[in-house]
């Protein structure tokens, strides 16, 4: 997931959404100033249940995907309930006046188009627990998918020894690799992100997962020549040859959105999430090429590449292997739950 420190929204300035960000994220919602920040909706019925239909209500109204979901994890927040399903069980429960502007500072945002996952500063992936700041790329249900694709692929492939080694390209916030790690013990990984504040990040979610010992995290970018320029800059170096070792495994979700599809994206993706983290180029394919590329080298015989990519692409990619047999990669197979866009596509490299 490559990140670059932007954020847009066309509904704020850029200025005061970071500070209303930074307010939502320390806690502190007594200094939130956005120009519309006049109650949108007032927050008239106080037992949570009550509040969960009414604001759920709302957010359907105006189109929030999951709206459900979102105002269950808002309650949630507000209440220090550690599992959204359990707010169902104090759905006669009231809150207090400072825990419904909280709740309404929230719900606000929401309706704004924000990420919830922003707002509320951690979000939970797959069996973990993420930090998450702007504009890191936020994870979404696609790449959850695409981790439980993988997993269940490793437990069948990791059978013959005690450990194996993961490169992971792209680390964004780390959720990949770190869920991998968390799920497949005989796992040792390295994840490399160009953005020096992805890879700060990841490292604050390895080190509460206390996966230390195991994920060790590189500044480093991908060329267009399917070469990797390791940083000197960042404070976490790892002394490895990233354009040499061998490793059993490698995933990726690259930037893979094709440019004519933009306009169709989520506005919590669109506007708010790092462009180059989705940006794929006009076919979608502008980092997956020197993704496939620099795998076939780094793979040791018999490994496997798995990627996160769009619908568009397996077809394309089964070709362009075809067309280049100097790589050694076989197109094995692809995944797809049909709940959601993404496909999860596997190659193996061949002698």
């Amino acid at each position: 997931m490559w990140c670059r420190n932007i954020l847009k929204t066309n509904t704020c300035s850029k200025s005061s959404v970071f500070g209303y960000l930074q307010c939502l994220t320390n806690n502190n919602y007594n200094v939130i100033t956005l120009a519309h920040s006049a109650r949108l909706f007032v927050t008239n019925a106080q037992t949570i249940g009550n509040i969960i239909d009414q604001w759920g209500g709302r957010f359907e109204s105006e189109g929030i995907p999951k709206p459900m979901d979102k105002i269950k994890h808002i309650v949630a927040h507000v209440t220090g309930t550690k599992k959204i399903n359990d707010v169902l069980n104090i759905k006669s429960t009231s809150l207090d006046t400072n825990q419904i502007e909280r709740l309404e500072s929230l719900c606000k945002c929401v309706l704004s188009r924000m990420p919830l996952q922003y707002l509320l500063g951690e979000w939970p992936f797959h069996d973990i627990t993420l930090k998450l700041v702007p504009p890191i790329f936020v994870p979404w249900q696609e790449t959850e998918v695409f981790v439980s694709n993988v997993l269940k692929r490793l437990s069948q492939l990791t059978s013959q020894a005690d450990s194996y080694e993961m490169l992971e390209i792209g680390s964004g916030s780390g959720c990949i690799t770190l869920a991998i790690a968390h799920g497949c013990k005989k796992l040792k990984c390295i994840a490399f992100d160009a953005n020096p504040n992805a890879c700060d990040l990841t490292v604050i979610n390895r080190n509460k997962l206390n996966l230390r010992d195991r994920v060790k995290i590189i500044n480093a970018t991908l060329k267009p020549d399917s070469t990797v320029e390791v940083s000197n800059n960042w404070n976490d170096t790892v002394d490895v040859n990233l354009n040499t070792k061998l490793f059993d495994f490698v995933v990726s979700n690259p930037p893979y959105v094709p440019r004519s599809i933009h306009p169709k994206l989520l506005p919590e993706i669109r506007l708010h999430n790092d462009f180059m983290a989705f940006d794929g180029g006009d076919d979608g394919l502008k980092v997956i090429t020197p993704v496939i590329r620099y795998a076939s080298k780094v793979l040791k015989t018999g490994g496997y590449l798995f990627m996160e990519v769009h619908n568009s692409h397996p077809e394309l990619i089964e070709s362009f292997t075809k067309k280049n047999p100097d790589l050694k990669l076989k197109f094995m197979d692809t995944y797809r739950d049909f709940c959601v866009d993404g496909y999860t596509i596997e190659l193996m490299k061949v002698e």
